[in-house]
């Protein structure tokens, strides 16, 4: 009979120094549960905190979402910034090779785009991208790339064509984040369709269609429920991680989600094996 699927909870929902629900989550949820741990070293509480449950996490799947403050994977090398990205990544991967991270999530970029600076950024984050296989392939972590940006934020690098387009072409382990997608006005059932092969996680949340909100599943415009079943017939193997960033919803509300995710891929499981 096929294992239950472990299902994944991002850490920014606890913020940096609220780490001490993972010990309690997993003792909720043994066997069920892993974290995809948010780089957060800008923040000096927050390597005192990962330490502080190490070995909770050392005991279930961890994966680690890559530094968002205080990186930018698009900036040229030998410049501020990718010293600065490059410090935060370094740092990462120490906890990484302790946890025996599954992958590395990375955005190609965060700042904002302009039209005259978009190919040097992508040429810059390509090369970056190589540099990061080169640190984390050894131990077996594998580099996802994540969609992002959003519109109103200005920060969009590629759009949905050329987004399928690159990470076929470099054959990409990619992350869809399903919230960024909507927000984007992306077809997600396409983009899920084209990617298929290469897709490996997803990001989980929802938002106003226009914001980058991480409201809980079903808290917005997009139809989780249509979206789930694209991913579950399409690519049943992809890790599912509920990423939310509102300390707020690090409760109740998250635990409900987790244990809908769960029910869901109970009875996928049930129906798989009829």
């Amino acid at each position: 009979m096929k294992a239950e699927k472990t299902l994944y909870i991002n850490t920014c929902v606890f913020g940096a120094s609220g780490l001490e629900r993972i010990p309690e989550l997993i003792r909720r949820y043994p066997g069920r549960i892993g974290f995809e741990v948010l780089s957060m070293f800008d923040l000096a509480v927050f390597e005192p905190a990962l330490r502080g449950v190490l070995d909770d996490l050392a005991a279930v799947p961890v994966s680690f979402h890559g530094p968002v403050y205080e990186a930018e994977h698009s900036a040229a090398r030998g410049s501020d910034a990718y010293e600065r990205t490059m410090f935060h990544v370094r740092k990462t991967l120490e906890y990484a090779r302790i946890l025996h991270s599954t992958h590395f999530t990375m955005h190609l970029n965060n700042c904002t785009v302009l039209p005259e600076e978009k190919d040097r950024m992508l040429r810059n984050a390509l090369d970056n991208y190589e540099e990061l296989c080169d640190l984390f392939d050894p131990f077996g972590c594998r580099i996802y790339v994540e969609n992002t940006g959003t519109r109103l934020q200005g920060n969009v690098l590629l759009d949905q064509a050329e987004f399928t387009d690159l990470c076929r072409d470099r054959k990409f382990d990619v992350l869809i984040d399903i919230g960024h997608a909507h927000a984007n006005g992306w077809d997600i059932p396409k983009l899920i369709e084209d990617l298929k092969d290469r897709i490996r996680a997803y990001h989980l949340h929802n938002n106003d269609g226009l914001h980058d909100q991480h409201r809980r599943l079903h808290d917005g415009t997009m139809d989780f429920d249509a979206v789930y079943e694209k991913i579950r017939r399409e690519t049943p193997e992809a890790d599912l991680i509920i990423e939310y960033i509102s300390p707020v919803l690090s409760g109740p509300e998250l635990e409900e989600d987790f244990q809908d995710l769960l029910n869901r891929s109970a009875s996928s499981l049930k129906c798989s094996a009829r």
